[in-house]
């Protein structure tokens, strides 16, 4: 104890200069890019943020229009002292080089960046990292192209997708690297097609045109006033066109040509098209809509054995579709249902992790 007070002062100075020393460590042990990154997606952010930074000292560079787009370069905003050079995480010799493409769209900014290092890792969206990682189909479960579109087809391709908390299954990857998903969550209230009163029926069956039907309004609830979608989840939906063809009794096609005769503009939720459950059937005896054997081989029947669909019949005006057991029917627009609903995300949304199975779904930030 007396050693220690004679020498209190050289003890705090050693202790104080200890301190200093792995601080200093800490903060230079980071690689030539500054703090310590951990992640190629903590890179990406930090690029994002320095562009909203550079962004907001230079409003005038902003886009303010719909669908117009800028792009602002690494280069740029290591010259203009907003960011440091990015190096690849596993060698700190490979520099990176990248940039952040921003979007207005719907009265705000989307910032998407994107970043290459080497041979190490390049920013991938979803769309083009499924396709780039899953091999084409042409018999087993798994993904198929289908003219401009790639589609999941099977009992259990892997086309799992998490959104927020909620699991989906990707149905497609359209022409502009959208994807369409179906929750495999049930949304928990029933609605009805439609149940205005028919002239044709002199009855309160409801008349099956979309455009003013008692469907649109719930689906646009379901996103608006409901709380079936969380935070996260809206932050990726997008609005989309809603196939709403109607489509006659005895017409079986399966290439949604019918269907998407008609389109809804703007629409953040919708349902099955008649066609799609079909389409994702692997049999071979499953040849048009009205083949018992579309049950088989199909992801949707583990979804449920019943889907309510989109589609109206053309030959009157108060019938939908439905499908039950893998069997197209008919029934009332009154008659109330259960949904999964059906929803597009951005063709921004960048690959995070997963591989599409159950146990380790695609997951997008």
């Amino acid at each position: 104890m007396e050693f220690i007070r004679e020498n209190i002062l050289k003890i705090i100075t050693i202790i104080v200069v200890f301190i200093v020393v792995i601080v200093l460590f800490t903060i230079f042990s980071g690689a030539k890019g500054g703090s310590k990154i951990k992640t190629y997606s903590q890179l990406e952010e930090r690029l994002v943020s320095s562009a909203k930074k550079y962004l907001n000292d230079n409003p005038k560079l902003v886009p303010s229009r719909d669908g117009e787009t800028i792009k602002v370069n690494l280069d740029t905003l290591v010259n203009a002292e907003y960011i440091d050079k990015i190096y690849s995480i596993e060698d700190e010799n490979i520099e990176c080089s990248g940039y952040v493409q921003v979007v207005y769209n719907n009265e705000s900014n989307d910032y998407i960046p994107y970043i290459k290092c080497g041979k190490y890792y390049e920013t991938k969206t979803i769309a083009d990292y499924i396709k780039g990682n899953e091999q084409i189909s042409t018999t087993d479960d798994g993904l198929y192209q289908n003219g401009d579109k790639y589609v999941f087809k099977g009992e259990n391709p892997n086309n799992y997708l998490k959104l927020g908390e909620r699991i989906y299954r990707i149905i497609e990857i359209n022409n502009k690297n959208e994807l369409r998903l179906i929750s495999t969550e049930k949304y928990s209230n029933y609605i009805v097609w439609d149940d205005r009163y028919n002239i044709e029926r002199d009855r309160n069956d409801g008349i099956n045109d979309y455009s003013k039907s008692r469907l649109k309004d719930s689906l646009e609830n379901i996103y608006t006033d409901s709380e079936f979608f969380s935070k996260q989840e809206k932050e990726k939906i997008i609005e989309h066109n809603v196939c709403i063809g109607k489509k006659s009794i005895n017409d079986y096609s399966i290439d949604g040509s019918v269907e998407c005769s008609a389109e809804y503009p703007n629409q953040r939720v919708s349902l099955l098209q008649l066609n799609e459950y079909a389409r994702a059937s692997i049999d071979p005896n499953c040849k048009d809509t009205n083949s018992k054997s579309c049950s088989n081989y199909n992801y949707f029947e583990s979804i449920n054995s019943v889907h309510r669909t989109i589609t109206a019949v053309l030959d009157n005006t108060y019938q939908v579709y439905y499908i039950s057991d893998g069997i197209v029917s008919v029934t009332r627009a009154a008659s109330s249902f259960s949904i999964y609903p059906v929803v597009y995300i951005d063709s921004s949304s960048i690959y995070n992790s997963g591989n599409g199975t159950l146990e380790k779904p695609y997951v997008v930030r």
